[in-house]
């Protein structure tokens, strides 16, 4: 499956005028949406930004938070208690092992499909993938930049959606949400990637008029054609934001931060380097709401265990405990300009789009894809760290115990609802006025096993 999905990139932006018709003329231009609630619920709250990291290809959940002893897993994986209920690979992700007071596990995570790119699709947009309705969906970062726009203040300068490492054919964009809810599409490797030189201002001015006067001039037909015209207005502001100077220090990062989190390894996306601008982000408040970082590749059919192979499970894993554990550190030390530490407004969610086979590793000796079965890391935001949700059989492969008040598998479509929650927002809400005529519901209770009530993990934070 190849999901073709507008996203905002450096010279995207400095050309808006040329390319801004074009590239999303088929977004319809709603403005103000229909919204409503389907039922009473009550958003948690507490969180400004969310940072979702995908783990692309599927993380395996017996070798990394739901470690099993088998035979197949190596010596040097130094598997250890860390408490009561709780074992850890400490020989790959020592950092984590350390910190755990700092995050909860859940252990009990399923998946709805096995093909990596609809699994993916279902993690960023709660729900199934439809062709007929890929230009309408927006993504949940979207629908979040969306929720927040009203309150964005003249002194922010970044966009309110940024994405690092996601490819275009698998990143969910911003669907029929107005255009400033469009995911600005970035390289975590490449620092700064999109800060306006000093030799292209004057012709980003040029444009930005171009694009003044063509919306002059076309007024008339943004009335009459909103579907071409009307979002021009939000791209504008957008393209905007990249000239103001204090943005280039968002995107910088000091040779401290590069040595603690981590060289570039040549992997499908460098979370080291997409967390450290993360953590400048989220520090620098000023106006992006949510964070998709996607690393990969999880997707280890073979050789996972071969330290000699060019992808395998101590690569993904050191990767993934340097980074995360320096962005929870210096989240928890960094406070805002109230003194709230930063860790305490954002959310963080690790989560792959399923899990994998457990137990004797397949014929090219690696694991095999898996809804039955996977893990997600959460921290942040009032959630209690130090537990664990869930548990698996001896081997890793069926959930035994979810752990959790709803006493089922949790579902992409639950980790959403938790986000929207601890944002603030109300997941039953849904959008009428669509194109397709077809309510957009933020979290659909409709799945390929009938319907589900999907909600909120409330006991991520008691």
């Amino acid at each position: 499956m190849n999901i073709h999905v507008p996203t905002l990139t450096r010279r995207e932006f400095i050309r808006i005028g040329g390319v801004g018709v074009a590239g999303y003329s088929l977004l319809p231009m709603l403005s103000p949406l229909q919204v409503e609630a389907k039922e009473k619920v009550e958003p948690r709250g507490g969180a400004e930004v969310c940072i979702l990291i995908m783990l692309q290809g599927a993380a395996s959940q017996v070798d990394t938070f739901d470690v099993k002893d088998t035979p197949e897993v190596p010596e040097d994986f130094d598997i250890r208690t860390i408490r009561q209920g709780l074992r850890m690979p400490v020989g790959t992700l020592p950092r984590l092992s350390e910190r755990i007071e700092k995050y909860t596990i859940a252990r009990s995570m399923a998946a709805w499909d096995l093909n990596h790119d609809r699994a993916m699709y279902h993690l960023q947009a709660g729900r199934e993938f439809s062709v007929a309705r890929l230009e309408e969906i927006p993504s949940i970062g979207s629908v979040v930049a969306y929720e927040f726009m009203d309150q964005r203040k003249e002194s922010d300068i970044l966009p309110p959606f940024i994405s690092f490492d996601v490819q275009t054919s698998l990143l969910v964009s911003s669907g029929f949400m107005p255009g400033i809810t469009t995911p600005l599409s970035l390289k975590g490797h490449q620092t700064p990637p999109f800060v306006l030189p000093a030799d292209e201002k004057e012709t980003f001015k040029r444009r930005l008029n171009l694009l003044g006067s063509l919306q002059d001039e076309w007024h008339q037909e943004v009335v009459q054609r909103p579907r071409i015209f009307k979002n021009l207005e939000d791209y504008q502001q957008s393209a905007a934001l990249l000239s103001d100077p204090k943005a280039a220090s968002i995107f910088e990062m000091t040779e401290d931060d590069k040595k603690r989190y981590g060289k570039y390894t040549g992997s499908v996306g460098h979370l080291g380097f997409a967390s450290v601008i993360a953590r400048n982000i989220v520090e620098a408040d000023a106006g992006t709401k949510f964070i998709l970082i996607n690393h990969g590749t999880w997707d280890l059919h073979s050789n996972c265990y071969d330290k000699d192979y060019h992808w395998n499970q101590y690569i993904q894993n050191a990767e993934l405990d340097i980074a995360l554990a320096n962005l929870l550190d210096d989240l928890e030390s960094r406070t805002d300009e109230k003194g709230r530490r930063l860790i305490d407004k954002t959310f963080i969610a690790c989560v792959g789009e399923f899990g994998r086979t457990a137990g004797p590793l397949n014929v090219n000796k690696g694991r095999d894809h898996n809804i039955d079965a996977g893990i997600a890391v959460f921290a942040g935001a009032g959630v209690q760290g130090g537990r664990v949700l869930g548990a698996t059989d001896d081997i890793g492969a069926k959930i035994v115990d979810p752990g959790w008040h709803k006493q089922r598998p949790i579902y992409p479509e639950d980790v959403l609802a938790t986000i929207y929650s601890v944002m603030g927002i109300d997941w039953t809400k849904k959008i009428t006025q669509t194109p397709s005529g077809r309510a957009f519901e933020y979290t659909e209770y409709i799945s390929p096993k009938g319907p589900v009530k999907f909600g909120e993990i409330s006991d991520l934070f008691v």
